[in-house]
């Protein structure tokens, strides 16, 4: 009996050392975590502030590519971001990497002819292939000072 208080402070220290790492660790920020922008704004009107939030935004996501270069989930939510903010070109190198993963996603090929299509780029001949080495060339160059 004389061991249990011992056990319980451990535990309890073990407990509270466990709720500060988890407080105070910086993390990445998951995609699906991002909070969803609630409309569409276009860059040449938003705020120093918005915009550094946004570039903070894109950069989490691209990190997240990064390091597993197979998130599906990561790239269509860059994807969404650049269309979000008017830049449909910006949003096809990405697009067309996931459908690169993940072709049997009607949900990303939709999306990429919208972005198409809004982006007035249906007119012009578009080579997706160089969309996404650029796009993969992009994501290479992140953080390297680029």
């Amino acid at each position: 009996m004389r061991n249990l208080p011992a056990v319980l402070i451990a535990a309890h220290a073990a407990v509270i050392a466990f709720a500060c790492h988890e407080i105070t660790a910086p993390k990445r920020t998951a995609p699906s975590a991002v909070a969803p922008a609630t409309s569409a704004t276009p860059l040449d009107t938003m705020s120093l502030a918005e915009l550094e939030v946004l570039a903070q935004l894109e950069d989490s996501l691209i990190g997240a590519i990064q390091d597993d270069a197979g998130d599906v989930a990561a790239l269509a939510e860059l994807a969404h971001l650049y269309m979000l903010h008017g830049a449909y070109d910006e949003a096809v190198g990405p697009l067309a990497r996931a459908l690169e993963i993940a072709p049997e996603r009607d949900d990303l090929r939709s999306e990429l002819r919208l972005a198409f299509r809004l982006g007035k780029l249906d007119e012009q001949q578009v080579d997706l292939a160089e969309k996404v080495r650029q796009f993969l060339d992009l994501v290479s160059m992140t953080g390297h000072g680029c």
